[in-house]
């Protein structure tokens, strides 16, 4: 460690020599110190940072925390319930992706031409052009893909 200090300080024009250090010229001692004191502020804001974003996000999405739980036990005891009641459910999911510029690719069940850049086929004999189903969206921040959209020939069975 000591060994890059003194590559840093060369660079810096200060070498590290027997002489005594003019008045107000940091010695070696008082640069490894700075080093250390720094390193431990940069540890504390990463740390700082890491739970302030943590914390928008567990803000955004609590709607959705909290009532999940209490939706899967209802929907495991009403197996009828319409679905439709739990997609409100997700709409600060989505608002958090909106606010990170993070758009869907495709609309489930949307049938589209397969682009291989934009798509996952579960089957590798599908070509560039061809009609496929959007079997599960998938997500894109700018032109970065982050997940393809999986698409299929065919619609799950029991959907027309």
């Amino acid at each position: 460690m000591v060994g890059w200090i003194l590559l840093v300080l060369s660079f810096a024009g200060i070498r590290a020599t027997a002489k005594t250090p003019s008045v107000g010229e940091p010695t070696i001692i008082d640069l490894q110190q700075q080093c250390l004191r720094l390193r431990e502020e940069l540890q504390q804001q990463k740390k700082s940072l890491s739970e302030n974003v943590q914390l928008a996000i567990f803000e955004q999405l609590q709607t959705l925390l909290t009532n999940y739980p209490s939706a899967r036990a209802m929907a495991a005891a009403k197996p009828d319930l319409p679905a439709q009641n739990l997609v409100a459910l997700f709409a600060p999911l989505e608002m958090l992706l909106q606010s990170w510029g993070i758009t869907p690719i495709g609309i489930a069940w949307e049938h589209v031409p397969f682009q291989p850049h934009l798509h996952q086929p579960d089957s590798n004999d599908i070509t560039e052009g061809e009609w496929v189903y959007i079997r599960f969206v998938g997500y894109q921040q700018g032109d970065r893909i982050l997940c393809p959209a999986k698409v299929s020939r065919t619609l799950p069975p029991g959907i027309s």
